[in-house]
């Protein structure tokens, strides 16, 4: 497995049915953490020592060398510490944590992502970091981002960083199909319909074994659809969160757009939402000129040895309709309840999303930031930076309903059911009946 494909499906470390009823029957709901965390309440200028073990999965040499920086700079801020890191590979991460909270033998620290956070929180198997950041540090977050790490007015741990969709393109193709300029500024993302009038130059250019794009809801990724059904002026939830707000006008109208792409042939016929081929693949491997690919890929396509062979590619936005909206991606690091040293835990939680770490870490492994300074900074990215200007604007359409309901703890389930549902649906399954299953799946996860 390429360690493109392991960073890339940010739910498949979902808990296991009988992981979570194992951890729901061994813990506690949350709340606030006893004096121990209370220790670290002004905002951890105490002086830390000790050891701490932070898991995290390989996704990239970028972020490997991102963590390996920050973990030598903190323990030379702080004599006496030792952190110590433990590379996993994404698959079965998620498994193996599982298992150390029940064995009590869990790391003090580790990385979740945003989809997966919410089942963490509800267990009550976090630490409480609300102590340790004065009202200053939260606010210095972009909001939906401190948000996401939110549950009942507590913080869960720290938006350590994001990522999200865009598209790719290839530029000789897009002239030979006669298309002109493409959007450079977010403000002119092309429509719905002049998405569609792309996608149809494309297909009368192209030879019928080879097709206009490729989208990226594949597999754990099934989630990122909903973005279609955001763009429509809908929501997968009502504003409580309690219930599916569809089936809705919005959501009919994403289905039946996004279902266009099979009956079009304007996307491979096993570009479906099971396959084991994902969007970068039918870019690199050029069975299509266009596709939806995360800004964490940036580096895989631009590699000069294994990379993108095509030609010249640009990065462009994605489409919107009543609004422009993108998926939420990414990663918190959390600390975990049973940690020996919470005060040590807290003062590296509170290193990892310092300005100057976080923007080094982006920096290294093409991601994008959370913090409201470095948001409105032009980052220094090594590796097409062009590109990922374009991402830095498409991250700011990730708004709060999205963080919200991407983050509810019930989302594992939702993403399933997405999954299910979908790999019937886009290919010739009714719209109604697919979106009652879905909000059936939906009411079951939130109830």
């Amino acid at each position: 497995m390429s360690k493109a494909i392991t960073r890339r499906g940010v739910l498949t470390g979902a808990f296991a049915t009988a992981a979570a009823a194992t951890l729901a029957a061994c813990t506690s709901t949350p709340g606030p953490v006893a004096a121990g965390g209370a220790a670290g309440s002004k905002a951890g200028s105490r002086a830390v020592s000790g050891t701490l073990t932070f898991a995290f999965w390989g996704g990239s040499d970028g972020e490997t060398a991102g963590f390996e920086e920050v973990k030598a700079k903190f323990e030379a801020r702080n004599p006496g510490t030792t952190i110590e890191l433990k590379t996993l590979p994404y698959a079965g991460f998620f498994s193996s944590i599982d298992r150390g909270i029940v064995s009590n033998t869990a790391p003090d620290v580790f990385r979740v992502d945003y989809t997966s956070i919410g089942k963490y929180i509800s267990h009550g198997v976090l630490l409480d970091v609300t102590p340790y950041f004065s009202v200053a540090e939260t606010e210095a977050f972009l909001p939906a981002f401190w948000s996401a790490v939110q549950y009942d007015g507590r913080a869960w741990g720290v938006p350590h960083q994001t990522d999200t969709s865009a598209v790719v393109y290839n530029t000789k193709a897009f002239a030979e199909a006669g298309i002109g300029a493409v959007p450079d500024r977010l403000a002119d993302a092309w429509s719905w319909d002049e998405f569609s009038a792309v996608a149809a130059k494309l297909r009368k250019s192209l030879p019928e074994s080879k097709y206009p794009f490729a989208y990226d809801w594949t597999a754990a990724g099934a989630y990122r659809w909903s973005s279609f059904v955001y763009q429509a002026g809908g929501s997968l939830l009502s504003d409580d969160l309690k219930k599916p707000a569809i089936p809705s006008a919005a959501s009919r109208k994403a289905l039946e757009f996004t279902k266009g792409f099979f009956d079009k042939k304007w996307v491979p016929a096993n570009n479906t939402i099971k396959t084991t081929v994902y969007s970068d693949n039918f870019f690199l491997n050029q069975t299509v000129p266009m596709t939806f690919i995360g800004d964490f890929l940036v580096p895989e396509i631009a590699d000069k040895a294994n990379g993108y062979q095509g030609g010249e590619w640009a990065t462009t936005f994605l489409p919107q309709d009543e609004t422009a909206a993108a998926d939420l991606g990414g990663n918190a690091i959390v600390a975990w309840k049973g940690t020996e040293n919470p005060d040590l835990a807290a003062a590296f939680l509170k290193f990892l999303v310092s300005e100057d770490a976080m923007k080094r870490f982006c920096e290294l492994a093409t991601e994008l930031p959370t913090l409201q300074s470095l948001a409105a900074e032009t980052l220094d990215y090594q590796t097409r930076p062009d590109s990922m200007k374009v991402f830095t604007q498409q991250a700011t359409t990730i708004t709060d309903v999205v963080v919200k309901e991407t983050t509810v703890p019930g989302f594992a389930t939702i993403s399933t059911t997405l999954q299910d549902q979908l790999e019937l649906g886009l290919t010739g399954g009714d719209s109604d009946t697919t979106l009652r299953a879905i909000a059936s799946g939906i009411r079951g996860a939130v109830a």
